[in-house]
Parts: C-alpha cells; sequence; structure tokens
C-alpha cells in the first residue's frame, strides 16, 4: 500500500469497480493488453493505492508491516505470526501503530 502522492503511473490501464461487503468503492486496475492486475483502490483509504506485488521489479526491499484478508489464507500460506492479523480489510493506514 502506497501514497497517492508518489505514485505516477505511465501506459494505460483498464478498471473495473465494484462494492465491498462494508460500502466502500473498489477499483481494480488492470493490463488491457493481457489482463495482469496492476494495482487497485479503495474509496474508503482514498489517499493510498495497493499496488499488486507481480508489477514491482524488486520486491526484496519490502518489508510486511500487516496481513490483511487472512480469512482467505491457503493452508500452504505461512503467514508471519509477529505481524498484525487482520480477517478482513481493518481501519488501518501504512505508518499506523497497531
Amino acid at each position: 500500500m502506497f501514497s497517492l502522492d508518489g505514485f505516477q503511473l505511465m501506459g494505460r490501464i483498464n478498471e473495473y469497480k465494484y462494492e465491498s461487503d462494508n460500502g466502500n468503492e473498489v477499483t481494480r486496475a488492470f493490463c488491457p493488453a493481457c489482463g495482469s492486475p496492476i494495482f487497485g483502490k479503495n474509496s474508503g483509504m482514498k489517499e493510498y493505492v495497493t499496488v499488486t506485488l507481480g508489477t514491482v521489479e524488486d520486491s526484496t526491499e519490502f518489508k510486511a508491516q500487516v496481513v490483511v484478508f487472512a480469512r482467505n489464507q491457503n493452508p500452504w500460506d505461512i503467514m508471519d505470526q509477529n505481524l498484525p492479523i487482520f480477517e478482513a480489510q481493518p481501519n488501518w493506514k501504512p505508518g499506523d501503530d497497531v
């Protein structure tokens, strides 16, 4: 999750919008050529964008701060128990104490 202040996208995207379980508008942006997900936005957190990790050339410098949507965990998905874990979308933003 990144602040929109520092986010810049170059190139075309398509968007799909829907209403989340808690009534927020969720936008999913994807490549119009291949359909690969690129980023997401949520009207409940208008100042942030969630970038799909697979679009980042080198993700080795990122450090997880929280686990979100743990309710969707697969049996093979090992989560760091030292991180705050949320079953669904929390009322949390980067920089918040958890």
